[in-house]
């Protein structure tokens, strides 16, 4: 019987693409440019989401010729990690049929500076963020951690994450798995068919 719905955060609930988010930070498309390939696309960029490094440390590390946008893109880059409102109605929903709802994120420590201004992380019951653990996905350790933090069973839980390999990952922990594609529909549609979950759909 599931009772946990778990999900990954970057093109689930909110749109992670560093091209866009490059595209807000600055009019000017070379900058654009260095924004994507010396902060997003940096060693230390997946440090920060392993908890390896500080937002200080990191700008100390990358190396770059406009400390200044680095800086400002370091800093500002989740102003524009927005929402998906078909998302966030779906949490909303699955709260108020009583299932917990948690995150389950590869992400830095940045979290804590904007996750109250997600209206859809208000349903949750409770965020796992990797940099808090030095744990990765889809690494078999964090996913038993995770259950283990939270006094989870793998088989109430259903992680929906869009990368496979991290589907991957929760299955081998015997957690159920759903690789989401950006189709509500589907997902819906999955989760009423494959779990009979009292949803619409």
């Amino acid at each position: 019987m599931i009772k946990n719905i778990v999900f990954d955060m970057g093109n689930v609930i909110l749109r992670w693409d560093p091209h866009y988010i490059a595209s807000k930070l600055s009019n000017d498309s070379l900058e654009q440019e260095v924004i994507e390939r010396e902060l997003f696309a940096s060693k230390q960029w997946q440090k920060l989401d392993q908890g390896l490094l500080t937002v200080e440390e990191a700008l100390k590390e990358l190396k770059t010729d406009n400390p200044q946008l680095i800086r400002h893109a370091l800093l500002h880059w989740y102003d524009y990690f927005e929402p998906f409102a078909e998302m966030v109605a779906l949490v909303k929903e699955l709260k108020e049929q009583g299932y917990h709802i948690y995150l389950l994120s590869n992400c830095s420590l940045q979290f804590d500076d904007y996750y109250q201004n997600i209206e859809a992380f208000k349903y949750f019951d409770d965020f796992y963020i990797s940099a808090r653990y030095q744990l990765l996905k889809p690494d078999l350790e964090i996913f038993k951690h995770f259950l283990s933090k939270f006094n989870l069973k793998a088989e109430e839980c259903i992680f929906i994450d869009d990368i496979k390999a991290n589907v991957e990952g929760a299955k081998i922990a015997k957690m159920h798995g759903y690789q989401h594609n950006g189709d509500i529909k589907k997902l819906r549609l999955y989760l009423k068919k494959q779990h009979d979950l009292p949803i619409n759909y």
